[in-house]
C-alpha cells in the first residue's frame, strides 16, 4: 500500500515511496552501487520499512557522512514507517563540501560505448513505461561507497514527467538490463526536483539512448453484443426503424381478422322484439350478415303472423306432430341464440 507522509515544504503530501527514492538520489556516488540497487528493489516493492533499515545500516557501517538535512528527513521516514530511528543518531554528520567529487567519461570502454545494448536490453521496457522523458548513459570512472566495485561503471540516467514513477522506473529497467548481462546503476530524475552536483557531472558527459518511448496503443474494447430480443408476454416492444411507409390493411382484411377473433370467442347475440332492430356491424363478414338478415326477416314475419292462422304451429297440428309443451320444457327455446315467444295454446275443434 502506498503511504503518504505528511512532510514539511516541499515534501508535503508527497508518497513515502517517492521520499525514499529521493533520498536514495541525493545519496548516489556515496553509498555502494549495490546498497542503492537493493534498496530500489525494495522501494518498488512497496517495502519502505526495510528500505530505510537498509541505507541506515549501510551509511552507520561504512562510515558513509550525511548533512544535517538528510539526517532530519531520514528521521522523518523512520517515524512516518514507524521504524525505531536509533541507528539514524549513530550516523556522521558533514557539510555537503566534504564530500566525494566523481568524474565521468562518455567516451568507450574496451571499445563500447557507455549507451551501447541499452535500447536492445530495455526498450519494451521504456516502452511500457509511462510518462519516460529521455535516457541518457555515462561511465562513472570513480568508485563509490565502502563496498566499491570495478570501475569504470556504467551509469544509466532516465527521466520521468509527473506521470510516471521514479520507484518502478529504476527498478524494472535495472533489472531488465541485468538480465541482458549489462551492469549499470539506474538513476531515475524527476520532474521538478533538483538534482545533485553528482548528476550534474554526470549529464555532462552522458550520451542519449536512442530508445522509444511511445506508449502502447490502447486496446480497444470488445464490441458489444446486439440485445436480446425481448421475451414474448414481457411487455416491451423491440425497437424497430422503419425505412418506408408501412400500408395500412384494407378494410376487407380487417373484417377477416375481426371474423376470426369472433370465431374463436363467440358471444351470442342478445335481442329482444320491443328493441330497435340492431345495425349490421361493418366488422362482419357476408356471411355472418346474410344469416343475421335472414334472421331479422323471420322474427320479423312471425310478428306480423295473424293469430287466427297459426302458421307454422298449424302445419306442425296438420302433420299428426302433437305440439310442444312449453310449460314441460322449462324455459323458452333459443334459435340462432333468440329466445322465440311461446305460442298460445288453443284447443282443438
Amino acid at each position: 500500500m502506498t503511504q503518504v507522509a505528511a512532510g514539511k515544504g516541499s515534501w508535503s503530501g508527497v508518497a513515502l515511496p517517492v521520499r525514499v527514492h529521493d533520498l536514495l538520489i541525493a545519496l548516489a556516488g556515496r553509498l555502494d552501487d549495490d546498497a542503492l540497487a537493493d534498496a530500489r528493489e525494495l522501494v518498488a516493492s512497496a517495502e519502505v520499512d526495510r528500505a530505510l533499515e537498509l541505507i541506515a545500516g549501510c551509511l552507520a557501517a561504512g562510515p558513509v557522512a550525511v548533512g544535517a538535512a538528510e539526517r532530519d528527513e531520514l528521521l522523518a521516514l523512520f517515524a512516518a514507517a514507524h521504524c525505531d530511528p536509533a541507528v539514524v543518531a549513530r550516523l556522521t554528520v558533514a557539510e555537503p563540501s566534504l564530500v566525494t567529487a566523481h568524474r565521468f567519461a562518455g567516451g568507450k570502454v574496451d571499445g563500447v560505448g557507455a549507451e551501447q545494448g541499452i535500447a536492445e536490453a530495455a526498450d519494451r521496457v521504456i516502452a511500457a513505461l509511462p510518462d519516460i522523458r529521455a535516457v541518457w548513459a555515462v561511465w562513472r570512472l570513480t568508485p563509490s561507497g565502502a563496498a566499491t566495485g570495478a570501475v569504470p561503471h556504467r551509469v544509466v540516467l532516465i527521466g520521468v514527467g509527473p506521470s510516471g514513477s521514479a520507484p518502478a522506473t529504476a527498478y524494472r529497467v535495472e533489472h531488465a538490463l541485468r538480465r541482458a548481462g549489462i551492469t549499470a546503476s539506474v538513476e531515475v530524475l524527476r520532474d521538478g526536483a533538483e538534482p545533485t552536483d553528482y548528476h550534474h557531472t554526470a549529464m555532462r558527459y552522458a550520451t542519449e539512448v536512442p530508445v522509444s518511448r511511445k506508449k502502447p496503443a490502447p486496446v480497444s474494447p470488445p464490441p458489444m453484443p446486439p440485445p436480446a430480443p425481448a421475451p414474448p408476454g414481457s411487455g416491451t416492444k423491440p425497437e424497430v426503424q422503419l425505412t418506408a411507409p408501412v400500408a395500412k390493411p384494407s378494410r376487407a382484411k380487417r373484417r377477416t381478422a375481426d371474423s376470426k377473433s369472433a370465431t374463436a370467442d363467440p358471444q351470442p347475440p342478445t335481442w329482444t322484439p320491443d328493441a330497435p332492430a340492431p345495425q349490421p356491424d361493418e366488422s362482419l363478414n357476408d356471411q355472418e350478415l346474410g344469416l343475421l338478415r335472414q334472421l331479422q326477416e323471420e322474427l320479423a314475419r312471425r310478428e306480423q303472423t295473424d293469430p287466427a292462422h297459426p302458421g307454422w304451429q298449424g302445419d306442425l297440428e296438420s302433420s299428426g306432430t302433437p305440439p310442444f309443451d312449453w310449460q314441460e320444457a322449462g324455459g323458452p327455446t333459443m334459435v340462432n341464440g333468440t329466445p322465440l315467444p311461446p305460442p298460445d295454446k288453443r284447443t282443438k275443434n
